[in-house]
């Protein structure tokens, strides 16, 4: 449960290997695991997944061993992005930065999930 300790682990091992995307997939756990325990509006508790998502990215441009795993991530976790009109109502577009806080705190853009 120490989640910001796990990071700055993680953060440590990417200093040491910085093609190893394993420490990002740990990362981006660690933040879409959060999602619950965070305190704000649900539109504020779903903008955390667009930082785990961003460490999924993070994890297939660096280290082509975890592509299935992040891909899988990516589609799990974006399907938690809040919708087109919860967005607009707090006053947010695709595409703008959004500065995710709880104990995250990591500047990501704007995603919406899209409609089937």
């Amino acid at each position: 449960d120490d989640y910001e300790n796990a990071r700055s682990l993680a953060r440590s091992a990417i200093e040491n290997n910085p093609s190893w995307g394993e420490p990002y997939i740990l990362i981006g756990n660690l933040y879409a695991s959060s999602s619950s325990r965070c305190e704000g509006n649900e539109f504020e508790k779903t903008t955390i997944f667009w930082a785990a998502v961003d460490k999924f990215i993070k994890a297939k441009s660096v280290d082509a061993t975890v592509n299935d795993q992040a891909t899988e991530l990516i589609n799990k976790y974006s399907q938690y992005f809040p919708n087109v009109e919860d967005a607009f109502f707090y006053g947010f577009e695709d595409g703008e930065s959004y500065n995710v806080g709880c104990w995250i705190n990591e500047s990501s853009s704007v995603r919406t999930r899209k409609r089937p």
